[in-house]
């Protein structure tokens, strides 16, 4: 099958074989050869974020297959597109998520060149599993899957939101109550994590079997987010009676940008950023004054790099699911692709109308958003490419 046939279908998201759902009368015709298809190509198979075709697109899916199966051709039309997209009539502006943001991002060399050395740190664990926390490391760990001597394989674990807020007078968090999940919140979530693998039952088992720890990774400013999900986590080993083991058992990857700290802050200085451990874990983090158990990394990025792939909300709404606990029990994050949702009244709209459909996955991105998410897959893919840096063969289903 050509590439023009896969712009011009729609494919079912999970399927192995793609399904001809509805033409798109305005799919362009393409004349010119394409190179020859990686091994073990499956059209659709290694898709990330959910996908449908919709007349206003203008981008179809582009991943590594697709980017392995483009001529130079092609690739000198995307990139020109790359190029124009917020300037082409035919992309709606206002169906973008962030207006602050009318450009691409990674457009610049240099900024690309920033962006990779960021994915590149997660090399330094491709041996141990890696939990993705949250939508922010995901566009770091997909480049470092496509990247010579990188990852194998990552988990995507969604969470969003934190309940847990700073003392100002000594800087400790301390969790609010009334912000947490529910009983019933955190058994959805529960179940959640047993269905993908990522609880700490099988955390603890691994360690066992391998020696090897777990690398969760999040991006950090305060830390709520990723001490809101250690909460549930330790909680969830303590009432397992593994709670000393799962501390054994993991290591906190943190990236973030010191930089925009000292801006935000107004300091000319800031502390590393660091997990603090929610209470219940406190008592294992430490073996003595100075040896750690539950250790910890930070990685700082560049600040032009990091305003345009985590302050801009663009590029945050299309990586993957919005899942807070509020709708914990309302849809799963891997059958619903959606960005913020602010009104719980569309969450249970949107999980209605995926019960009552045929699909397995449904999203409520915009066209434009869809675009622009296939347009930034192809601009890291190709940053790896020009740069000698892209794997030739890539099997992970992350």
């Amino acid at each position: 099958m050509q590439i023009q046939k896969l712009q011009s279908y729609q494919l079912s998201n999970y399927q192995q074989k793609p399904i001809i759902k509805q033409a798109i009368p305005s799919a362009p015709q393409r004349t010119e050869s394409f190179a020859k298809l990686p091994a073990n190509f499956r059209y659709n198979a290694n898709i990330h974020f959910g996908e449908f075709f919709d007349p206003n697109r203008t981008v179809p899916h582009i991943d590594y297959e697709e980017y392995m199966a483009m001529s130079e051709s092609t690739k000198r039309r995307f990139r020109k597109r790359y190029a124009t997209f917020f300037n082409s009539r035919v992309i709606k502006k206002k169906e973008m998520i962030d207006e602050n943001f009318q450009y691409m991002p990674l457009k610049a060399e240099r900024t690309m060149d920033e962006f990779l050395k960021t994915a590149k740190i997660y090399s330094k664990y491709k041996d141990h599993p890696i939990i993705c926390l949250g939508r922010s490391p995901k566009w770091f760990l997909n480049a470092a899957l496509w990247m010579k001597d990188g990852i194998d394989d990552y988990k995507f674990v969604a969470f969003s939101k934190n309940w847990y807020d700073r003392n100002i007078t000594t800087g400790e968090l301390y969790r609010v109550d009334t912000n947490a999940p529910t009983q019933k919140e955190e058994a959805a979530y529960r179940k959640y994590l047993d269905r993908i693998k990522a609880d700490p039952q099988t955390i603890v088992d691994h360690m066992k079997k391998t020696g090897k720890k777990t690398v969760i990774t999040d991006y950090i400013f305060t830390g709520k987010g990723a001490t809101s999900f250690l909460d549930v986590m330790s909680k969830y080993a303590e009432d397992l009676g593994i709670l000393e083991e799962f501390c054994n058992s993991i290591h906190f990857v943190g990236i973030g940008c010191t930089d925009y700290m000292e801006e935000r802050l107004k300091r000319e200085y800031v502390d590393t950023p660091k997990v603090i451990m929610p209470a219940r874990m406190a008592p294992y983090e430490k073996v003595g004054l100075w040896d750690y158990k539950i250790t910890q990394d930070f990685y700082n990025m560049d600040y032009q790099m990091f305003k345009e792939m985590l302050i801009n909300q663009n590029t945050n709404e299309c990586r993957s699911t919005y899942y807070p606990h509020e709708t914990w029990t309302i849809y799963q994050p891997d059958r619903i692709k959606t960005g913020l949702i602010k009104d719980l009244t569309k969450a249970k709209q949107l999980a209605k109308q995926l019960k009552e459909s045929h699909d397995r996955t449904l999203s409520s991105f915009t066209p434009a958003m869809y675009d622009y998410r296939n347009l930034l897959n192809f601009r890291i893919l190709d940053g790896l490419y020009e740069r000698g840096l892209l794997k030739t063969e890539h099997k992970s289903k992350a």
